[in-house]
This record gives C-alpha cells, structure tokens and sequence, in this order.
C-alpha cells in the first residue's frame, strides 16, 4: 500500500527525543514527515515514503526531517535505524537533543578537550580509550551541526 508520509520515532534509553511542538506540554511517540535523513556508517541514509524495509547502523551525527512546516535537527548518538514495511522509521540511538537545545559554548569546551586528550597532550591512551574519544567527539560534532542548522 502507498504510503504518502512515514511516522517517524526517534527513541533513547531514556525515552522519546522528538522535540515539542509550539503549546504541547507532552513528548510524542512519533511525528509525522515527508523524509528522513540520517548519519548512516558510509554516508547519509534518506528514507521516503515506500522506501523498501531494512535496518542500519547510525553513527553520531545529525538526524534531519520536516515537522509540519518546521526542518528538525536532531543531534544523535551511535545507535540503529529500521525502517518498516507500514511506513516507520525508527531511529534508536543511545543520546539525542534537538539542534536548538544544544549550548554552543558548553560543547565547544567539551570538543576542545576531547580533541586534547585525543593529541595525546595528556599523555598516552590505550585503545579502548581511544575509541571513547573518537565516539564522544564525533557525539559533540552531531551537537554543533544540529545547533548550526537550526
């Protein structure tokens, strides 16, 4: 059957991530968009309505879709998206904030920083620390993007 938008659910261990709308006082379970754009592991994955079912991977970065006459960012964390043969996508991800709720200087800190113990300024690392960084810089990047767009 054609489908001529798709509900989208963006979800974390925490619950929902969809930002309110304008006079809602509770979070949605899922939106409805004409489009899905997301961080996939080899590049940007764009879903639309009908698109075949499949899962992927999600890397951090910034999820992006139309909200009524809105155009959401949405910064998110390493996690998986599944998009379904009724017309869901669902993106679960282990963090997420609307692009507008991000403190530029907070995170542009936290970048700096990250990228230090990265170069190795605070002396050497090991692997599985490495890999945390490497994670949690690209997590602080998704945030920047997010704020910049929107």
């Amino acid at each position: 059957m054609a489908h001529a938008n798709l509900q989208l659910e963006l979800l974390t261990p925490t619950g929902t991530a969809l930002p309110l709308r304008e006079g809602e006082s509770q979070p949605r379970v899922s939106v409805e968009v004409t489009s899905v754009e997301a961080p996939g592991l080899l590049g940007r994955v764009g879903v639309l309505p009908d698109h075949v079912p499949f899962i992927t991977p999600v890397k951090p970065g910034v999820v992006r879709f139309r909200d009524g006459v809105i155009e959401r960012q949405i910064a998110v964390g390493a996690g998986f998206l599944e998009v379904t043969a009724d017309g869901r996508v669902v993106v679960l991800t282990e963090r997420a904030v609307d692009g507008s709720k991000v403190n530029k200087a907070d995170v542009t800190a936290a970048l700096k920083h990250c990228e230090a113990r990265l170069g190795k300024e605070y002396g050497p690392i090991d692997a599985v620390d490495h890999a945390k960084l490497v994670d949690e810089r690209g997590w602080l990047e998704a945030q920047l993007q997010a704020a910049a767009a929107g």
